[in-house]
C-alpha cells in the first residue's frame, strides 16, 4: 500500500511516466497520519470536499464534534477526510486525486464505524459512484433508491448523477 503511495508521490507511477513527468526522490519512512478534524484543517477540507462534491461546502460546524471526524494528512496536507453525524449518518468521505487506492478511505470508514459500535450507520451514495462497492465490503446494504437526491446540491450544468442509494450498516 505505501509502495503505491510512494510511487504516486514520487511521480514514478505509470500514469506519470506516460506523461513524461520526471520522478522525484521520496523518503521510505513517509506516512499518512490520521487525526480528528481541527480548526487548522477547515480550509483544506472545505476545498477537498468542494472539488469532490459540489461548491459551497463548509465543515466548520463539524468542529463541535471532532470525535465523529477523521482527517488523513501527508505531512501537513489534507489528502482525505470523512465525517459522521452523532446520529451515525456518514455525511462525507473524500480522498484527494492521486491518493485513491492506497487504503485511506477504507481506514476512515473503519474508524468512523467503530466510533458508534451500537448504532446502525447510514449514508447516501450516488448511483454511479464506485464507492458503493467499498461500502458493501464493510457490510452496508442498499435499502432504497432516491431519485434526484443530489439535484439541489449540484450545479445545473453538472453531469454527475443526481440519484442516490440509501445504504445502512446494521449492527443487530
Amino acid at each position: 500500500m505505501l509502495r503505491v503511495q510512494r510511487a504516486i508521490r514520487s511521480r514514478d507511477h505509470p500514469v506519470f511516466r506516460r506523461l513524461g513527468i520526471v520522478p522525484v526522490a521520496i523518503a521510505e519512512s513517509e506516512s499518512i497520519d490520521y487525526v480528528y478534524f481541527q480548526r487548522e484543517h477547515v480550509a483544506q477540507v472545505n476545498a477537498l470536499l468542494c472539488r469532490t462534491f459540489w461548491p459551497g461546502i463548509d465543515m466548520s460546524e463539524a468542529l463541535m464534534y471532532p470525535e465523529f471526524s477523521i482527517v488523513a494528512l501527508h505531512r501537513r496536507t489534507v489528502v482525505g477526510c470523512a465525517f459522521l453525524t452523532p446520529d451515525a449518518y456518514l455525511t462525507y468521505i473524500a480522498v484527494s486525486a492521486g491518493w485513491e487506492g492506497v487504503g485511506i478511505a477504507k481506514f476512515m470508514i473503519h474508524h468512523l464505524t467503530q466510533t458508534v459500535p451500537t448504532k446502525d450507520v447510514t449514508l447516501h451514495v450516488s448511483a454511479t459512484n464506485l464507492a458503493m462497492l467499498l461500502y458493501q465490503k464493510f457490510g452496508f446494504k442498499p435499502e432504497r433508491f432516491a431519485v434526484d437526491f443530489y439535484k439541489s446540491y449540484l450545479p445545473e450544468s453538472s453531469r454527475v448523477c443526481p440519484n442516490a442509494f440509501f445504504m445502512r450498516l446494521r449492527r443487530y
